[in-house]
Parts: C-alpha cells; structure tokens; sequence
C-alpha cells in the first residue's frame, strides 16, 4: 500500500473511531441521564416526611464532609434506617438510585410493595434488584408516594414561572431560585434552562424538589417595574431580578414606570406601560385590598406587585406599605390596584394604636362611646358634625356614623382630648390626644388613635416605668420607648386594621396611666433620640426584672448573630458576658443571689411556686391548643419517633418535664412534656411560661411576699420533682432580653447617666436623632 493510501485510509479510521466515540458518549449519557441519582432520590424521599430544616439536624454519617447540598439528605436517610451506614462513602451520592434500594425504603417504612404495584403501571417482577430506576418510572412512584404523604404543607404542586437563578440574578444565593410566586430553593437541581417558561414543581415550603413538567413557553411578567426602556433594549425588575430584554425598537422610551412583559420562545412580544397613578394617606392595607384617604377602600389585582424604588430597588409587600403616611404611589388598572410604588423614605412622626377593652382582653369593640375635654369634630364621609365637649355620642354597629366606612373624632382645639367612655384603664376612663378613629369589621368596632409618637411617648413612659424612679430613669424608658415604637412602626403589624401597634404588653402599655411632669420632661428632653446599631434604630426590648442575667435572641429561636447588641451579661456593675445554658451553671447561678446585681432586692428577683401534677396537667392541657393556634411551628408531638407540629389539645396527665436547652443567659428554650397520652416538644420561651402557668398557687417572691401570676414570671427556672409534683424556682419578670426596668432605678442611683444605662443593655448602641 502507498503512503497515500496509507494516509487516506488512516483517515478513514480515525474518523469511524471518532464518530463510534462520540456515539457511545452519547448513548453513556444518555443512559446515564435517564436515570436519577441516590442524591436526588435522597432528597425527594426525605423532603416527602419532613422539612428541609429538620433534615438539617441530622447526625452527619460522611467521614470526609465537604458540605454538598445532599449530604444532610443521606444524612436522614441513615438516621431513619433507609439507607445502611456502611453504604457511605464520598461516591455513593452519585451513584444511581436501584431498585433494590427503593425495595428496602419500602419496607422500613411499611409500605407494602403490592400497593405500589397497583397504584403505578410498572411491573417490579421484571425488575432486578441492582437496576437503576428510571426517571420515568420514579416520577409515577413520587406521584403515588405524593398522593400518600403530600400536602398543603408537606410535598405538593405548584405552577411556576422561572424569573431568575444565579446564573442571571446578581447577589443571588448558591441555591436561590425567584418566581413569579417569591423566592425558593432548588437544591441539585439544573433550572437554567427553564428561565422564562412556565412549569410544574413538587415543592415542600420554599424548596422545589424536583420538576414535573414544562407547561409552557409562552408566559406573561405582570406589574414589573421598567427601570427603563430605549432604543431596542428595556431594563426591568421582575421581583428582585434586575433583567435586560433585547426588544424591536421602541417608539417611544420610558423609564421608573410599572408595566407587562409577554415573551414567547425567549423573545419579548409585547410591552404595557401602566401609567394610571394615586396618592394619599394611607388608612388600611390589607392582603386583599388598601384603603387611602380620599379615595376608599381598593381592591388589590391578584398579580399585585410592590417595589421600593429609591435607593436599591426592592421587591416589598403588602405589609412595607406603611400605614398613616402618603409615601406611596398605587398604580390602577382595571379599578384595582395592581402595583405599589415606595418611592421615599420615611420620616415617622405618627403612630396609629389599637386601643383595646378593659383588661386588654380583645382589639374588637361592640360600642363605642366618647365625649371631649373640649368641643370636638366627627368627621364621615363629606360630613363635619361639631359637639360641645360634654355630648356623648354613641357608635355601634350598623350606625348611621359608619355609613360612608372609617369616621374620624378630633378635638377642635389641639390640647383637648377624646374621652373613651366604653374602656377603662387604671385611672378610668382614658382620653387621648390626636385624633380617635372608628372603623367595622365583621368581629366588631375597632378603635385607632392616630398621635404624634412624641405625644404618644408621653402616655407610655409612666405606664410603663414608676413615676418615682426620677427623671434620669424616665429617660432611658423615654429612649427604648421611641426606638421600640419606630421600628414596630416599620412592622405594621395590625395594617389590616389601619393601626401600627395596639396599647397593651404586646407593644408597650400605653395611656394606663395619665401623663406625668416628670414623664413628659424625661420625653422632652430626650426628642427624638433612639437607639441605633451601625446607624440603623434598633429594637430596644425591655422587661420588667432580671434574675441577674440578661438573655440573647435566642430566647426566641432567633439568631443571635443578627442582634449583636443584645447580650447575655450579669446585670451588675461588672457587665461580665457569662454562659448558664448547661444545667449545672444555671442551677447553681438560680440558687444563690449577688447583692451587686442591680435587681437585687426586688420581689420577682428570685421566686419559687410549687405545683402538683394534677394541676400542671391541668394548665398544659387548659393552654396547649391556643399556643399551638399561636405558634404551631413550636409546638411538636412524636410520632413514630419523629417531632412533627400537629394540632394537639391533651397530653393527658403529666409524668415528667425534661429540659432539652437553654440559652447562654440560662432561659429556657425547650423543654419536653412527657404525658399518659402524648409527648410534646415545645420551644419559646412564652409557650414554656403559658404551659406551665402557676394559676393560682402562690408565688413566694425575694422578700417573703407572694402572688399570683396566669403565666410563669420567666423562663429562667428549675424544675425539682416534688412528692406531689414539681417545686419551680426562678428569677425574673418578663422575657430578659434587653433592659430591666427596675434595675435602672439602682442603676441611675449608682451614679450612671441615661446614655451609660442604654449602652450596657445595647452593647455596641448609640444614640442618634430619628427626626433627621
């Protein structure tokens, strides 16, 4: 042969190996891809019993962990025995998903494999244990598994459009996917090539498990914001999601307006600018509509959307419209609301409070009635009704005031006050400055006092501190007050029912008792000044009386990290940051006292109940099912070994208490009940102290006094089984995280200024002008 024909023929070879090779890569491939792997089904079937943050407490099982998203996974599938130990090695999570191995999750979770037989068209007789499930026979055996444990709040479907992923989202997490529904996680899975289609998921929470089906290529962004559009180019947000759409050119360039986007296939078909726009106070924001002054109550679109838009632009909700101000444009289509537009910042100088029944006992009235210290002015609908200070006028369901919605009662001259004849607080009857608002609900009447905060301050801080601990005092409640009512002023939390806050201990106590000199002087002089942590204001939580230790956030199940300015220190001249959450450094901390401690001396510094069983089964099971209504999430029963949140209301009688945690300061943060008919896991401290309320068993106190209290004083307690029962000794009044408010009276004593007194409880703090 020639070398020619030795070179053609080489050629020839070579190119019939390069083409086989590239054959049997693809068909390795797609073999390979057809399958799913032990991570993903790993994570399919534990997601299918539990959320993703319980998973996450498995014991880990890797000998060489690196921290890949499916380790915890294989983790809790060890832990529940469906998959064996000695399996795992850094290769298995890799490796595809068999038969075998599904055969034996079945069986550990008692699933008979009939059942699944009958309930998929797949034939396991033909299938060999150590065979690779296919994705396609996996999908039918989710599906039937979904069927079985799925649920609104466990595995279910969801319709989704694909906005952004890390790929095409700035600051975005390893694992963060943005939707048209919000922001989830998506864990192992490849989601690029789903950007702008529309699919189905299995989701549990905020996680996607796994993809079901593309639905569509052709999808709709509603209510974006358009940063701006010109030439053949457009910038918009889509949530969060910053994106640049190549686009035919334009006819006319907009920019900072709301408005649709349609693409098809990738490309943008169609653009609607919405440029309808309406502003004024806003007197109620709820999920389902907002009402504004002058123009009612609106409906909001179900596609609703609201951006801030100075600054970095945000995505908010329905809940960052702040409630009492006009800092908001509402953008309308259809004579809905379809879009929200934040666009400066607040300077807070009202607060609207929710003014409750006598005893605080609900925010619902059925009839109000009120008088003025001065002649006063009903405002409804275009209606000014004048009266003399001394008329009483009557409001009551389906009231001729109510006609024409929300009524409004001010006094006509600024210093006169509305009376509330239908409440009454420690001094009687209360009468508010500012103006007095009426609005119905189904429940029944609600009562808003919309005041200036600095007026408002004026009616907390003697509610809240005794007169009589001086001026000095009174202005380091005056500071925390201010600070605790800005930002729950940003919260909004009663926006539904056009209030910030209401005036119970659920906010700060307000106008229990009347305004004193030294009160307002404390106010006054302190105008505007807050507590701040690296120049934003600070929540500046505070309690009645410490044990001698402060707690963390985590009293709360929060993180500590996010709150470096609260934390756990002996509340003495020394300040010394301490750790009590071991059993033994607390109850040897519980049962002693320190004469330094500025709380020493008063009544709740140390106390002590005793309770038989009998009576603390009682409170449980009287208590469990409103704090699970209240906080379901911490509130567990076992089941099959397992902690899940369930609706509970007996635990039958109690057999025993077990302490599981506690936080540095030593409060309790979990603790087991173990009863005749059910074992709960219960965190927070609140729940803790609800469940176990002293009812009426006398509390003895420091000094030898006793009372009565309808929960626990605090959650830094004991527990010494008794013959009978249980002996609780502890220390405290109220949740220990921030300032003791009577440790402040020795505080100021000792010679401390208001400023020193704000900075030991908000290390790190200082003070700025709000108003600024």
């Amino acid at each position: 042969m020639s070398k020619k024909k030795k070179r053609i023929f080489g050629a020839i070879v070579f190119g019939i190996v390069t083409v086989l090779g590239l054959v049997i890569l693809f068909l390795v491939k797609d073999n390979s891809s057809n399958h799913i792997s032990v991570a993903t089904a790993a994570k399919m079937l534990s997601l299918l019993e539990a959320d993703k943050n319980r998973i996450s407490q498995s014991k880990d099982c890797f000998n060489d962990k690196k921290n890949i998203w499916y380790e915890k996974y294989i983790n809790y599938m060890v832990e529940k025995n469906y998959i064996d130990k000695r399996d795992i090695n850094l290769n298995f999570a890799n490796k595809k998903y068999t038969y075998g191995m599904f055969f034996e999750y079945l069986q550990k979770k008692g699933i008979p494999e009939a059942d699944v037989k009958e309930a998929v068209d797949i034939n396991f007789d033909e299938k060999k244990k150590r065979d690779a499930i296919s994705k396609k026979d996996f999908k039918e055996i989710y599906d039937y598994l979904v069927v079985l444990y799925g649920s609104e709040e466990g595995v279910h479907k969801e319709e989704l459009i694909i906005a952004g992923t890390p790929s095409n989202m700035e600051n975005a997490g390893k694992w963060q996917v943005l939707t048209d529904k919000g922001s989830y996680g998506f864990e192992g899975l490849a989601l690029d090539g789903y950007i702008d289609k529309k699919i189905v998921v299995y989701v549990r929470n905020n996680e996607i498990i796994q993809v079901n089906l593309k639905i569509s290529d052709k999808i709709s962004y509603e209510n974006v914001w358009f940063e701006k559009g010109e030439n053949d180019k457009i910038v918009a947000y889509i949530g969060h999601v910053k994106r640049e759409f190549d686009v035919a050119p334009l006819e006319r360039e907009f920019d900072k307006v709301m408005g649709d986007i349609e693409i098809e296939n990738g490309y943008v078909t169609s653009i609607k600018i919405k440029n309808d726009i309406i502003n004024g106070k806003v007197l109620m924001a709820d999920n389902g509509k907002v009402e504004i002054q002058g123009y009612g109550t609106v409906e909001l679109d179900e596609k609703f959307r609201a951006y801030r838009t100075y600054g970095i632009i945000e995505e908010m909700s329905v809940k960052d419209i702040l409630i009492g101000y006009s800092i908001t444009d509402f953008v309308v289509s259809g004579n809905k609301i379809c879009g929200a537009i934040i666009s400066e910042s607040l300077v807070a100088d009202n607060i609207r409070v929710m003014v409750m029944t006598t005893g605080f006992t609900s925010i619902f009235h059925e009839r109000v009635s009120v008088k003025g210290t001065g002649d006063y002015i009903i405002r409804y609908g275009d209606i000014e009704e004048k009266h003399s200070g001394e008329d009483i006028v009557d409001i009551y369901s389906e009231s001729p005031y109510l006609a024409y919605g929300r009524i409004s009662i001010s006094p006509v001259n600024p210093e006169d006050k509305v009376t509330v004849l239908n409440v009454q607080k420690s001094y009687g009857a209360p009468s508010y400055r500012g103006t007095i608002e009426i609005a119905e609900y189904e429940e029944g009447l609600v009562i808003v006092n919309d005041v200036p905060i600095e007026t408002y301050l004026w009616a907390v801080v003697p509610s809240e501190m005794p007169d009589r601990f001086g001026v000095e005092a009174l202005k380091v409640q005056a500071v925390c007050a201010r600070s605790y009512a800005y930002k729950q002023l940003l919260n909004n939390s009663y926006g539904r029912y056009g209030a910030h806050v209401d005036d119970s201990v659920n906010f700060q106590v307000y106008n229990n008792v009347m305004e004193k000199d030294d009160s307002k002087r404390a106010v006054d002089e302190t105008y505007g000044q807050v507590a701040a942590f690296n120049g934003t204001p600070i929540t500046t939580y505070y309690y009645s009386t410490s044990c001698g230790h402060t707690a963390d956030a985590s009293v709360w199940g929060s993180n500590p990290a996010a709150t470096p300015y609260l934390t756990a220190k002996e509340v003495n001249s020394g300040g010394k940051i301490t750790d009590l959450s071991s059993e033994d450094a607390f109850r040897a901390f519980i049962n002693s006292s320190n004469e330094n401690d500025y709380d020493y001396g008063f009544g709740y510094y140390r106390w002590s109940v005793d309770m038989s069983m009998q009576e603390l089964s009682k409170s449980i099971n009287e208590n469990l099912y409103a704090r699970y209504c209240a906080n379901n999430a911490n509130i567990k029963v076992k089941r099959n070994g397992v902690w899940v949140s369930e609706e509970i209301r007996t635990i039958g009688e109690l057999l025993d208490i077990e302490v599981v945690t506690r936080t540095k300061g030593g409060g309790l943060s979990t603790i087991i009940l173990r009863g005749t008919e059910a074992e709960i896991l219960v965190d927070n401290e609140l729940n803790i102290r609800y469940l176990l309320s002293p009812r009426n068993n006398p509390i003895t106190l420091f000094l030898g006094d006793t009372t009565t209290f309808y929960i626990l004083p605090s959650a830094f307690c004991i527990f010494d089984r008794t013959e009978n029962g249980y002996k609780i000794k502890g220390g405290g009044y109220g949740h220990g995280i921030g300032m003791s408010q009577n440790a402040v009276s020795n505080m100021v004593k000792s010679g401390m200024t208001y400023r020193q007194i704000l900075e030991f409880y908000y290390e790190g703090s200082e003070i700025i002008d709000v108003y600024e």
